[in-house]
């Protein structure tokens, strides 16, 4: 929800924060509380340097009233762990102007909308083997701590999995970096998985889902991609240790290793510049036409996704 009472921006940091604590520029809910406006004006004099320089940076960007527009807690987000567990103050502030200077600076225009919309876009229409619906969608960071862009794989209109990212420099290298990885709702049975599993032909969705990210990181001129394990999530910083420990229970190890990830010094992982398949001469003869089916379906996801489409819901 965004709630702008002003004009659209601040034309400096310091008119930007002074009129965030006056409550005259409301771009989400929480900052007509005045707790919480109390609460960013303690953490900004605790890290003042880290907070001038960071609303300097964010103050400067291009894109800066519609990134503010679409996700309203931007101002305080350094102050909360963010995209990895162990990432400094400082380094979240750099992550996250990394982003957004990334996206101002994008060549590909209709990638740049896509990932800078308000609403969800679909990036990629697909149907199963009995038809059935299966949907590639990008929208603003559902989970923020983990990355300012979420994408979503829907099956039958039901999301089934979603993947958090940011594009960020990392020791000086183009990364995009995934925050999070994400199964269906609790709602949502083990039934359905199966069935979107046998509808794609026998692929999971999250691997369907990461063959389209590594498009997209190839359309944003990413040099590398990197990924959270399970003990580097966001959720085992200290600040959260206890609090969200009953909230996270994925295994994101086995997965990145199970498609060519490499662990890192740091707990993250590296993953391949490319997703490998096994060629059809060693698939056995009986399993052959169900491999040619999912990479009938995996090239069209790739074709759509490389090509570019844009559709609102």
């Amino acid at each position: 929800m965004s709630l702008i009472t002003t004009h659209a921006a601040a034309e400096t940091s310091t008119s930007l924060f002074k009129q965030l604590m006056l409550g005259n520029i409301v771009p989400d809910k929480l900052w007509l509380c005045r707790r919480f406006r109390a609460k960013f004006l303690l953490r900004s004099l605790v890290f003042p340097v880290t907070t001038v320089k960071y609303m300097r940076q964010f103050s400067a960007l291009p894109d800066m009233a519609q990134a503010l527009s679409i996700q309203g807690l931007l101002p305080a987000k350094p102050h909360r762990p963010y995209l990895y567990a162990g990432l400094s103050v400082a380094g979240r502030a750099a992550a996250i102007t990394d982003h957004y200077r990334f996206l101002s600076q994008m060549k590909d225009g209709l990638l740049q909308q896509q990932l800078q919309s308000a609403t969800a876009t679909v990036m990629a229409q697909l149907f199963g083997r009995q038809e059935e619906s299966i949907t590639l969608q990008c929208a603003p960071g559902r989970f923020d701590r983990e990355g300012e862009v979420t994408l979503e794989l829907l099956f039958n209109q039901a999301v089934i999995a979603s993947l958090s990212f940011s594009l960020i420099n990392k020791s000086g290298v183009k990364t995009l970096l995934i925050g999070g990885l994400q199964g269906p709702r609790k709602h949502i049975s083990s039934e359905v998985i199966k069935e979107a599993t046998k509808a794609c032909h026998g692929l999971f969705p999250k691997r369907v889902l990461t063959e389209a990210l590594f498009i997209i990181s190839e359309r944003c001129g990413m040099a590398q991609i990197m990924a959270v394990s399970e003990e580097t999530h966001v959720f085992r910083s200290l600040r959260y240790r206890h609090s969200k420990s009953d909230y996270f229970h994925a295994s994101y190890s086995e997965f990145w290793l199970s498609i060519g990830g490499e662990r890192q010094a740091d707990g993250l992982y590296r993953l391949p510049a490319r997703l490998e398949r096994k060629t059809l001469d060693a698939i056995a003869s009986k399993k052959r036409a169900e491999y040619r089916r999912r990479y009938q379906l995996l090239d069209e996801l790739q074709q759509q996704v490389r090509a570019g489409r844009q559709h609102l819901l």
